[in-house]
Parts: structure tokens; sequence; C-alpha cells
């Protein structure tokens, strides 16, 4: 366990080349439309995911698979990064599942940015019988760059503690609406 805090809780495990893997995990009323709703408003990913500066969709592949790019703040001096990936969501019983991967080869490298690579993370949500809803956040990105695995495995803790904080604070907001391609 890398940090319990707040009701959200992260752990590390070991993953390559010095650098691990997060598991972010929390419990939230919320609906499952409620979630996608909040990840497919790409105006407001900078309000909730940590050092996130812009996102938007580059190509909606199918109402539940897209390709997306997304800009990162870095510290100074740290140079700024950028990500493209693919997502696809799908329900089964029981839960809703996002799965997200690397998808570099989709949009040219931008001048200013070092592209994060081997990307791969799964949100995974699950109702419980007392309301609540089980978020789940599996995640594992190599920033590229010259960064020592030390400081990338510190910041990775922070950042996935930071969103889930974000998470929490944007998900009442988005209640009311509702999804096409999610039943609840």
């Amino acid at each position: 366990m890398a940090k319990n805090q707040d009701g959200i809780t992260i752990h590390t495990r070991h993953h390559r080349d010095g650098l691990v893997e997060i598991r972010a995990q929390m419990f939230v009323v919320t609906r499952y439309a409620a979630f996608m709703a909040l990840l497919e408003d790409s105006p407001n990913i900078p309000n909730w995911i940590d050092n996130v500066s812009s996102s938007r969709v580059l190509e909606q592949i199918s109402p539940t698979e897209n390709i997306v790019y997304t800009r990162f703040r870095a510290p100074w001096p740290v140079q700024d990064r950028d990500m493209v990936t693919y997502s696809r969501f799908d329900q089964p019983p029981g839960a809703l599942v996002l799965t997200i991967e690397g998808a570099s080869h989709a949009y040219p490298r931008q001048p200013g940015y070092i592209r994060i690579k081997a990307v791969k993370a799964t949100w995974t949500l699950a109702k419980l019988t007392n309301g609540l809803t089980h978020i789940e956040y599996i995640a594992f990105a190599d920033p590229g760059g010259n960064l020592p695995d030390w400081m990338i495995n510190k910041l990775s803790v922070t950042s996935a503690f930071n969103t889930f904080r974000g998470l929490r604070v944007q998900l009442p907001k988005y209640q009311s609406r509702t999804h096409p391609e999610v039943s609840d």
C-alpha cells in the first residue's frame, strides 16, 4: 500500500524496468452513466485528472470506442507530456469496464511534448448492495524521457490520488446525466 487517505487507497506493484503499476480504488455513490458522462466531457477533464492541460477525442470509432489525445503539464524542469490512447467500454453483468491502451501511431508527435508510451489502464465500476459503487483503476504508463524511476513512481502515486479526489468532487455533478450506451 502506497497511500490510504480520505477513503482512497493506492497500491503499487513492480511492473518492469523499475517502474510501478498503480491500483487506486474508492467507494462512492454513482451511476455508471454518470461516470461515462464525466469521462466523455473532454473540456472538464483538466478539472479532475491530475496534471491534464487538455483532452480531446480524435476519432469516435463506435459508440463504445474512441481515440483520445491528452496533454499533461509537468512540473519544472520536466518537459510536458502527451499521449494518444484507444479506449473501449463494455458492461459485463454487474459492472462497467473501460480499457485504455496506447495508440501513439494514431496521431503524429507534437513539438514541445514527450510522448507517453506503453500505456495500459482499466477502470472497473461495480455496484454493491449497500448503494455504493466500487471504482478501481489499474494503470501503467512509461512517461518517456530521462526521468529517474523513483520520481516517476512517486508522481504516479500522487497523481492517482489527486485524480480520485477530483473524481469524487466531479461525479456528483453528473448524476442526472444519461448515456445512450450505458444501462444502470
